[in-house]
């Protein structure tokens, strides 16, 4: 409301934005098979995608999706472990875990996964909830109950998988009572086909995962059903081009190099399609018209 409110004062034509209050399978789905609109873009959960896709067919509208994600974070042993897997673990935590491309796969090389885990579980715990209305370096609660429950299930899930949980766990952090807070939580020992290496949590969740080397390590990564993004950590320049090249995602950051502002955004696969932000990002809006014949 705030942000249409200020589009109004700044005075832009009216029809350029409209503001339509509602859910998604009434208003959503009205507009992704209105035949007056002619493009859908949405940015949300896969399984509402596929509903934007579905109905928009029956018009044959245009459809560009920003989607979930499963980001693979590579740690190799050759970068500076101390730095990067704690930066890892806080752009995990980042907004409590609530984006869609934070790093939730931290596939570590063998010859230093210990050493990781020492210093993730060390960062994890050194990870600080509190009010998110207070200016701090803390992370606040999830959006509602019903992503609170999920993550709490998830978490559930990933104990009786059989993956050993080195920080965090269920239940809200210690002096919390009021609030959807979740403890900052890190499994260790987790393979690649269980659930909470599969699915999208969007909650503070951290998944550690071995691998023995590059090949692997560029396997377990690609094997997901999204491609959104992809992390990269290691102090052997020719290697980070030769990985990154590999791996099957809409943007790789190596070494914590964050996003490049006026870069197109989005993913591969089940991540989406189309692109935000940049000149991609604006080509998706627009329709090619060819005249022939006029002098």
């Amino acid at each position: 409301m705030i942000y249409a409110e200020i589009i109004h004062e700044a005075g832009y034509p009216a029809g350029v934005f409209n503001l339509v209050h509602g859910d998604g399978p009434t208003v959503g789905a009205a507009m992704s098979r209105h035949p007056n609109i002619q493009m859908m873009s949405f940015t949300g959960s896969t399984r509402a995608g596929t509903a934007v896709t579905r109905d928009s067919a029956e018009t044959v509208k245009r459809v560009t999706l920003e989607l979930g994600g499963k980001s693979p974070n590579l740690v190799f042993a050759d970068c500076d472990l101390e730095a990067q897997v704690t930066a890892s673990v806080g752009e995990c935590m980042y907004n409590t875990g609530q984006s869609c491309d934070a790093p939730t796969r931290l596939l570590v090389e063998r010859s230093c996964y210990d050493q990781v885990l020492e210093i993730a579980k060390q960062a994890a715990e050194r990870t600080k909830v509190g009010d998110p209305t207070q200016e701090g370096d803390h992370i606040g609660p999830l959006f509602d109950r019903i992503q609170f429950d999920r993550v709490q299930s998830m978490i559930s899930i990933g104990i009786e998988e059989g993956a050993t949980l080195l920080s965090g766990g269920l239940g809200k952090p210690e002096g919390i009572d009021v609030g959807w807070f979740v403890k900052p939580t890190v499994f260790a020992d987790v393979s690649n086909t269980m659930r909470i290496s599969r699915e999208e949590i969007f909650g503070p969740v951290l998944v550690i995962i071995p691998f023995e080397d590059e090949s692997d390590a560029i396997s377990i990564a690609n094997d997901t059903p999204y491609g959104l993004a992809a992390y990269l950590q290691t102090g052997d320049q020719d290697k980070a081009e030769r990985v990154a090249s590999r791996l099957r995602a809409g943007a790789v950051h190596v070494n914590g190099g964050g996003f490049n502002y006026g870069s197109p955004f989005g993913g591969y696969k089940q991540s989406g399609n189309g692109r935000e932000g940049g000149l991609m990002g604006l080509e998706d809006y627009l329709e090619t018209k060819t005249l022939h014949g006029l002098s």
